[in-house]
């Protein structure tokens, strides 16, 4: 399952990243926050979405805040200088939420699944250790866990 679920997350991201963010991503092994030197400073925001169905569990997406200004400027076609933090965070939040529910709609198209209200997550919080797929973008790198429980 976790196999099938990886692909659709996949392919759901890259359609995601590429027609809604206009970003074209490239996906690296699954790696740890730590060994993939993904930045977990003040320069990394992190959000998380719990879903319930059939299984259930979470998406936890991890974005240094440059290439998120980046996405946000083409998400919402605004300037670098008029974007603020609840821009950021919203945009977060919806690219999690959409990435997501392509996701699981297309690893089990007949079954319902409900999804929460994503969340920010404070990126301290998230362990070194912890187990990531890295998406590559032309700029920087990003990453995201998905847990079943």
């Amino acid at each position: 399952m976790m196999k099938n679920l990886r692909t659709a997350m996949k392919t759901s991201i890259s359609e995601v990243m590429e027609t809604m963010f206009y970003i074209p991503v490239e996906f690296s092994e699954e790696t740890t926050l730590l060994q993939s030197r993904i930045s977990k400073t003040k320069a990394a925001m992190a959000c998380q979405l719990e879903f319930t169905g059939d299984f259930s569990g979470h998406f936890t997406l991890l974005i240094p805040r440059d290439l998120l200004l980046q996405v946000t400027q083409n998400f919402l076609g605004e300037s670098s200088g008029q974007i603020g933090d609840e821009q950021l965070s919203g945009t977060l939040t919806e690219m999690l939420n959409m990435i997501c529910g392509n996701a699981l709609s297309k690893l089990y198209p007949r079954t319902p699944f409900e999804l929460g209200i994503p969340k920010m997550v404070d990126v301290s919080e998230i362990p070194d250790t912890q187990l990531f797929m890295i998406i590559e973008s032309t700029h920087s790198k990003m990453a995201i866990n998905i847990s079943v429980d």
